[in-house]
């Protein structure tokens, strides 16, 4: 069987704010991935939410191959606010280097209003030491 794997762009990467609730699913960091999208910084919010899109944009961000994937995603559907709205999950295409895979990832559901989009990509984390 195919392993599942998990994009993550935002406060789920490491050293994100909710990284140890990934970190607590029985997970392997893959490396470095990216996967075609736009990136937005969410007014008055501290993470980013990611929209899709088919043209030559990308988002930078975090691969992980998920070991117990049921629960690893029942539990970061929860984490990302899926049964709100919030984000909604999606079976994508992600690049590590030149090599593609699927991955999940979590698309933000949301009106961005007078959300900013992230022009490179990339989403900083901020430690939570550095708060």
């Amino acid at each position: 069987m195919a392993s599942i794997k998990l994009f993550v762009y935002g406060t789920l990467k490491r050293g994100g704010e909710l990284h140890d609730e990934l970190a607590a699913q029985k997970v392997r960091f893959l490396g470095p991935a990216k996967i075609q999208g736009r990136l937005f910084h969410i007014e008055g919010e501290s993470y980013p939410g990611a929209v899709f899109t088919s043209s030559g944009e990308y988002i930078k961000g975090e691969l992980y191959e998920l070991l117990e994937p049921t629960e690893a995603l029942k539990k970061v559907d929860e984490v990302e606010g899926c049964d709100e709205g919030l984000y909604e999950r999606r079976l994508v295409t992600a690049w590590t280097g030149n090599k593609k895979t699927k991955a999940w990832a979590y698309f933000y559901a949301k009106p961005l209003k007078k959300s900013v989009a992230i022009l490179s990509g990339d989403f900083p984390v901020r430690s939570r030491m550095a708060r």
